[in-house]
């Protein structure tokens, strides 16, 4: 088993803190700090090897996300070559038979899901860009003539640990578009539910989106309005599609990130009693959390458990993606 190398995100200070923070890592806490533990810091003893664990059976859904972002960046990167969106759609088409092909085993990615597979990734992806051929949001073109799709960011917060150590914010943005000379950040989701009002407003509080948000308005200089969702509804035998937008008040703004900062102070306190508590109250969310089959076990015996069914794996937010 490979073990993890020094994270970058994890003060030299403190042991065990995190200092650059994005909307997964965040996440993951706000949840349940045992997760965070688990899925981040790992349970290791030497704070220059921290590296978590994720199941060896990767998540349709992730998968199915990861591809269609994928895709849709590299159809911009051909429309801003100056490719036509039939050009553009033929190199996304192929990049997503690549993506689902497991060269490992010689035949396509095979999906226990009836709704979320190869066929209708494909068809999604297809009848998505068809649909929004003529779309009115137009990305955003950078300085160095490339699409802005895939843009890492990080930003200094006004926070700082008990030695002076400032956390950071950090992200990556999907694409950021321009309607009216006003911009937005664009982000597509699929779901197997129905496409209405409330799909758009669990995005509304959102720890995600509100990350997005917030480090948008200070890394860019573009007058950034909200965040546009596009929405993918995957089913069996179609595929439908609907956008909406998310937006952030000044004031829920500014509550996100007061609550921010106590969320950095008890991540502190935490990573200096090395011990990050169960949230028993979290194990049925989404599902079910990936690590409720470790957490049921005695404390002594979840270690063996740990390297038996779940692989180890650094999540590092100061890894940079994209062309900024």
């Amino acid at each position: 088993m490979t073990e993890p190398q020094r994270n970058s995100s994890f003060s030299l200070s403190v042991p065990f803190l995190q200092l650059a923070w994005d909307s997964t890592s965040m996440g993951l806490l706000k949840e349940c700090p045992r997760k965070y533990q688990l899925a981040i810091i790992g349970t290791g003893t030497d704070p220059d090897v921290i590296g978590g664990y994720e199941t060896r059976r990767e998540s349709v859904h992730l998968i199915f996300g990861l591809h269609t972002h994928k895709c849709r960046e590299i159809y911009d990167h051909a429309r801003a070559e100056g490719k036509s969106h039939h050009e553009a759609l033929v190199r996304a088409v192929r990049a997503g038979l690549d993506l689902t092909w497991n060269r490992e085993l010689g035949r396509p990615w095979i999906s226990d899901d009836k709704n979320k597979n190869r066929l209708t990734f494909i068809r999604t992806l297809v009848w998505y860009l068809d649909q929004f051929e003529s779309d009115p949001f137009k990305t955003v073109i950078l300085a160095n003539g490339k699409p802005a799709v895939e843009l890492s960011f990080r930003m200094e917060s006004s926070y700082k640990n008990a030695v002076g150590e400032t956390y950071l914010i950090c992200g990556h943005l999907d694409r950021l578009a321009t309607l009216n000379n006003v911009t937005y950040i664009m982000d597509i989701k699929t779901t197997k539910n129905t496409l209405s009002e409330d799909f758009f407003e669990k995005f509304t509080p959102d720890n995600q989106f509100s990350t997005y948000i917030m480090a948008s308005q200070v890394v860019y200089a573009l007058p950034v309005q909200g965040l546009v969702v596009d929405a993918a509804q995957v089913a069996v035998t179609f595929s439908r599609f609907q956008r909406g937008q998310v937006s952030r008040t000044n004031g829920q703004l500014e509550e996100w990130y007061r609550d921010l900062g106590w969320y950095l102070q008890t991540a502190e306190s935490f990573a200096r009693a090395r011990y990050w508590p169960m949230n028993d109250k979290s194990c049925g969310n989404y599902g079910g959390c990936p690590y409720r089959g470790i957490c049921n076990k005695a404390p002594q015996d979840r270690e063996a458990w740990l390297r038996s069914d779940y692989r180890r794996r650094t999540w590092d937010p100061l890894q940079v993606r994209g062309d900024i």
